[in-house]
């Protein structure tokens, strides 16, 4: 699996992930990841995010979206 490929199979884990951890649907994170640069910021920090568990991505994400007064769970 090329390095592109790789980033969208990270970015829906953590779509769902993410849906299933803050009691929120599919859409709305999906609606909040595009808003807040959510994706992008996974594509630009995937050197580091895929050598590390799912939930520690997603404990950083959380992080990130707070920096940006984002409410997620």
């Amino acid at each position: 699996m090329d390095k592109e490929s790789q980033v969208v199979y990270m970015q829906t884990r953590l779509t769902r992930l993410a849906a299933e951890q803050w009691k929120m649907s599919l859409p709305q994170v999906a609606s909040l990841f595009e808003e807040r640069g959510v994706y992008r910021y996974i594509a630009k920090m995937w050197d580091l995010f895929h050598i590390e568990g799912d939930l520690a991505v997603l404990d950083d994400v959380k992080q990130y979206l707070d920096a940006k007064e984002a409410a997620c769970g």
